[in-house]
């Protein structure tokens, strides 16, 4: 992957398949301690319908490659697109 210049850490996403509330396997290097830039829902259609869910999710402070669905919202039959911050 190229590198971009200006940026002071580096960032990375995934997209995943949704499912029910709760963790969420994440595809990629996402570690406790990394920051949480964005989680939107992605739903099939003509055009595609973005839903932003941040505020819904968290890193797992204690398993590396898991975010946590702690709001609720039951994603299954859409795609959840991931992207973070990673600690350097």
């Amino acid at each position: 992957m190229p590198t971009i210049t200006g940026l002071s850490v580096p960032i990375t996403c995934c997209t995943i398949p949704g499912g029910v509330a709760g963790e969420h396997k994440v595809h990629g290097n996402l570690k406790p301690g990394d920051t949480l830039i964005s989680v939107e829902r992605l739903t099939p259609g003509t055009p595609i319908t973005r839903a932003d869910l941040t505020a819904e999710f968290s890193i797992s402070a204690t398993k590396a490659g898991v975010v946590s669905n702690t709001g609720g919202t039951n994603t299954t039959g859409g795609f959840l697109h991931i992207s973070w911050a990673k600690v350097e």
